[in-house]
C-alpha cells in the first residue's frame, strides 16, 4: 500500500537495496568450482554454449553437485561485507516517511476460538534498511484461497517501516531460511534467552509448507496435494496458482531447470545482453566458470545487476557498462531489450517492460555490496509464467518458465470470478528436458493478487475462527509469514505494542525477568530453609548424644547455654 505519491516514489527505487534484497543476501548464493570429473566434462564447450549452461544447471540435481556449486562462492566470490555494513550505517536508522499503524487491519487473538501461543518463541526480523518486525509466535487456522491449515505465524506487534503502510503483514513463498549458527555460551542470569530478554527466534515454517505438510487428519486442515505453485503477473493484476501451474496460461514450451540452491530460487545465468552488447564479460576462458546465479524474486521490483567485477570473475561492472550505453538511467538514449540466458535458454525483457512509463524511470538497478549475482524481479514476472515445484525439497527444486499466453484472463482482484482450475486438466504441454520420472504439477486453485504500481504484490489471507481477513505483501524471495497483531496478556511482547493491547514498550520483558528472579529467589529461600532445618536437627541430635554419654560415663557435666 501507499500513503501518497511521495512514498511510492521513494519505495520504487529503494526497495531492492533495502528490505527486499537482504532476504536474499542472507542465504547461500551459489557458484561452481568444478574440481570433479563431472565438471571437467564441460571443458570443451564454447562460450555461452547452451549445452554447457544446461550441464551446469543439472549439477543441482545431486547433493554432490550442489556442494560443488556452493564451493565456488564460499571460497572466492564473497563481496566486501565491510562495504555493505558501511553502506547500512551511512543509511541511518530512521525513515523519512513514518509507519502509520492505524492504517493496517490488526489480528485480535482474543476473537479467535482456535488461537494458541507458541511457548517461549519470539518473532524477530531485521533488514538492511533498518526495518524491524518484532513480536511473538502464534498458531491458528490460516486460509489461502480454498486451502487452510492450522499453521504457525509471526504475530507482529512492532513494525517501523513505511513499506508496510496500508498492509497487514507479509507472506513469503520462498524456501525455508537456513538455520542460524548456534550462539556462543550465554552468561545471562536467564540462560536460553537473548541479550534483550527474548528467547531464540526461529522463523515459523513457511505457509506453503504448512499448507502442503502430509499426515494430518485435523478438521482444521484442507491441504494442497502438491507442494508447487506458479505466478502470473500483468501490469495491474496477478495470480497465484496453487498446486502447480495452469497450462492455459502459457504458450509455447515450458522450460524446466533445477534450482541450484535449496535456500532460494537460483538459476544459472550465463549471459545478459542489452541489445547486442554483452554485459557479463566473464574473464575465465574455461566455460565451466563463466556463469553466476540469478535469483527469481517477485519481491524485487526490477532487474538488479552487479556493480563490480565480482572479485575478478568479470572484466568490468555490468551496471557501469549498461549505464555507459544508455547515458541517462531514467531517460535512456538507447532503448533496447535485455536478453538473459538462463541455463541455455534465452529470455527477452522488452524495453516497455523494464521501463516504468507511469513513473518515468528505469527499473534497472545496481546490486548492493555483497551480492554476487543477478536479481530477476517483477520485470521478468510480467512477461513470463514462473512455476516453482518443491515436491521433492530439499533434494531438488524444479523451476519452470513459460511465455504468458496473450489473451489469458487474469482474475480481477476485486471481482467474483471463479478461481477453480479443472483438476482433471492434463493438457499436453511441450516441455524441455525433464528429470527422470518427473510429472508436471497442475494447479487446482487460482488466487487473485493486486499489483501495486508494478512494484509490490498484495494478496488476501484469513486467520482464525471466525475468520479475520487481511491484505499482506506476497513475496517469492523470502519465507517470512507474519501478521500485524494486537498484544495480549498471555503472550510476551518483544518490542512495542504499536497495534494496541498489552503493556507498552519492553515492560513485558521486565515482567518475565521479574517473574524469573522471583521464582529463583523463592527457590533459594526454600533451599536455605531446608539447609537450616538439617543443620539444627543434626545439632540437636549431637546434644542428645552428649547428654547421654555424660549420664552414663560420669564425666563433666554438660551445660546447655541459653
Amino acid at each position: 500500500g501507499t500513503s501518497g505519491e511521495t512514498q511510492q516514489g521513494s519505495r520504487d527505487m529503494s526497495m531492492v537495496n533495502g528490505r527486499r534484497t537482504v532476504g536474499v543476501l542472507a542465504v547461500s548464493l551459489l557458484l561452481c568450482s568444478f574440481s570433479s570429473p563431472a565438471c571437467g566434462a564441460l571443458s570443451f564447450f564454447a562460450r555461452h554454449d547452451p549445452a554447457a549452461a544446461e550441464r551446469i544447471a543439472l549439477l543441482a540435481r545431486t547433493e554432490a553437485g550442489r556442494a560443488e556449486l556452493h564451493d565456488r562462492l564460499s571460497q572466492s566470490l564473497v563481496e566486501n561485507s565491510a562495504e555493505a555494513a558501511a553502506e547500512q550505517k551511512e543509511q541511518g536508522e530512521g525513515f523519512a516517511i513514518k509507519f502509520v499503524p492505524a492504517n493496517s487491519t490488526v489480528y485480535d487473538p482474543d476473537q479467535s476460538k482456535t488461537f494458541k501461543v507458541v511457548p517461549h518463541q519470539a518473532f524477530m526480523l531485521g533488514y538492511a534498511d533498518n526495518t524491524h518486525l518484532k513480536g511473538f509466535q502464534g498458531k491458528d487456522v490460516v486460509q489461502l484461497g480454498d486451502y487452510y491449515s492450522f499453521a504457525d505465524f509471526g504475530a507482529i506487534t512492532d513494525c517501523n517501516s513505511p513499506d508496510f503502510n496500508d498492509v497487514d503483514g507479509i507472506v513469503g513463498f520462498g524456501m525455508p531460511s537456513p538455520k542460524p549458527a548456534a550462539p556462543p555460551p550465554s552468561s545471562s542470569i536467564m540462560p536460553g534467552m537473548g541479550p534483550q530478554g527474548a528467547p531464540p527466534a526461529d522463523l515459523p515454517i513457511p505457509l506453503l509448507f504448512a499448507l502442503t505438510a502430509p499426515g494430518s487428519d485435523d478438521s482444521n486442515d484442507n491441504k494442497v496435494q502438491r507442494r508447487a505453485f506458479s505466478f502470473f503477473s500483468t501490469d495491474k493484476n496477478a495470480e497465484l496458482h496453487l498446486g502447480g501451474y495452469d497450462p492455459d496460461s502459457i504458450e509455447g514450451q515450458l522450460f524446466l531447470t533445477p534450482s541450484i540452491s535449496t535456500h532460494d530460487y537460483s538459476v544459472v545465468a550465463v549471459s545478459l545482453k542489452y541489445g547486442k552488447e554483452e554485459l557479463l564479460e566473464f574473464k575465465p576462458e574455461n566455460p565451466r566458470l563463466r556463469y553466476m546465479p540469478a535469483v527469481m524474486d517477485s519481491g524485487t521490483s526490477c532487474l538488479v545487476i552487479p556493480d563490480s567485477n565480482l572479485n575478478g570473475l568479470l572484466a568490468t561492472s555490468p551496471w557501469k557498462k549498461w549505464k555507459g550505453i544508455v547515458e541517462e538511467v531514467n531517460t535512456p538514449k538507447v532503448k533496447e531489450s535485455f536478453h538473459i540466458n538462463i541455463a541455455g535458454r534465452v529470455f527477452e525483457i522488452p524495453y516497455d517492460t523494464w521501463y516504468l512509463s507511469d513513473s518515468n524511470q528505469s527499473c534497472i538497478q545496481q546490486a548492493p555490496p555483497g551480492f554476487p549475482g543477478i536479481l530477476v524481479g517483477d520485470v521478468f514476472f510480467r512477461r513470463y509464467v514462473v512455476m516453482f515445484d518443491l515436491q521433492h525439497y530439499p533434494e531438488s527444486v524444479i523451476i519452470g518458465i513459460g511465455e504468458q499466453k496473450k489473451g489469458y484472463q487474469v482474475l480481477d482482484y476485486y471481482g467474483n470470478s471463479s478461481t477453480k482450475v479443472a483438476v482433471g486438466k492434463k493438457a499436453h504441454v511441450n516441455i524441455s528436458k525433464a528429470p527422470p520420472n518427473y510429472f508436471l504439477p497442475f494447479a487446482t486453485d487460482r488466487i487473485p493478487i493486486y499489483n501495486q504500481l508494478e512494484t509490490q504484490y498484495f494478496i488476501n489471507i484469513s486467520v482464525g475462527v471466525p475468520r479475520q481477513n487481511f491484505t499482506v505483501i506476497f513475496d517469492t524471495g523470502s519465507s517470512v509469514f507474519g501478521i500485524f497483531t494486537k498484544c495480549i496478556p498471555n503472550a510476551p511482547s518483544y518490542g512495542s505494542c504499536v497495534f494496541g493491547g498489552g503493556p507498552q514498550g519492553d515492560s513485558a520483558l521486565l515482567v518475565e525477568g521479574a517473574l524469573f528472579v522471583a521464582g529463583l529467589s523463592i527457590g533459594l529461600c526454600a533451599l536455605g530453609i531446608g539447609i537450616n532445618w538439617w543443620v539444627r536437627k543434626n545439632h540437636e541430635d549431637a546434644e542428645k548424644k552428649a547428654h547421654k554419654r555424660n549420664r552414663n560415663g560420669g564425666g563433666a557435666r554438660y551445660t546447655q547455654l541459653p
